[in-house]
């Protein structure tokens, strides 16, 4: 078919559908399609409002499940400088102690204070802003130490995203 019979063809039914839905719409041919009335505005809004609330649950919930995600990858830093100190100190540091001596570590046997096995405070806290808890020996399982988040409502228990995240699960 040669390519102008096709764009003549194309171009009736592009005004065959226009008639179609002029006479729809109660529209005469000399009125035509000026623009749109409130009924399709208000559809139109509405479809629209609908998606964007989907995404916008979808979107949210992705995040808050990166959020966890962050958190499991913190708390292996944490493991790093936790395994650090055992190397230096040949224990780990102490419930009472926690975690903060990764960051201003005790003197040692010796009197001297060997450098911080974090750079600053701020990587001791979660991904919602809340501070990991540190309990050595852990309170689950048979391990020397235990690094706990208590998730997006940073309180014990919860599920979803709001569940506690430990170091030994998952």
């Amino acid at each position: 078919m040669d390519s102008g019979v096709l764009e003549m063809e194309v171009e009736m039914v592009k005004a065959r559908i226009l008639r179609t839905r002029n006479t729809l719409m109660g529209r005469t041919a000399a009125q035509g399609s000026k623009g749109m009335t409130l009924i399709e505005i208000m559809v139109v809004l509405t479809l629209l409002g609908i998606v964007m609330t989907v995404l916008a649950v979808n979107v949210l919930g992705r995040f808050e499940e990166g959020k966890v995600d962050a958190a499991r990858l913190q708390m292996k830093n944490l493991e790093t400088s936790l395994l650090n100190f055992k190397l230096k100190y040949s224990k780990y540091p102490s419930t009472s102690e926690g975690l903060n001596a990764l960051v201003t570590p005790p003197p040692m046997k010796n009197g001297r204070t060997p450098g911080a096995f974090m750079d600053n405070a701020e990587q001791l806290t979660d991904p919602w802003g809340n501070p990991f808890q540190y309990f050595s020996p852990s309170t689950t399982g048979n391990h020397e130490y235990e690094i706990v988040s208590f998730g997006s409502d940073g309180q014990t228990g919860g599920t979803a995203t709001a569940a506690d995240i430990s170091n030994w699960e998952g």
